[in-house]
């Protein structure tokens, strides 16, 4: 079960994955998701990392932004 339930997916995330080949854009989407849910990090390479490298510092100021609301509570 993952940790979180739920995380915010932008529209330029999946604009940005729609021209790659099938399996680059799971191996991002299987990454997007393992890191905004579960904290996990998965190593790629090539495209894909070059990517998932752009998309990762919103991922992370999402989350700090969820922890530092569940503060307040």
């Amino acid at each position: 079960m993952a940790e979180k339930e739920s995380f915010i997916f932008y529209s330029s995330f999946y604009e940005a994955l729609q021209d790659l080949k099938d399996k680059d854009r799971l191996k991002i989407y299987d990454a997007i998701c393992e890191l905004a849910l579960n904290n996990n990090e998965i190593k790629m390479s090539g495209l894909a990392k070059t990517i998932f490298t752009l998309i990762r510092p919103q991922i992370l100021a999402n989350k700090k932004r969820y922890e530092n609301g569940k503060k307040r509570w």
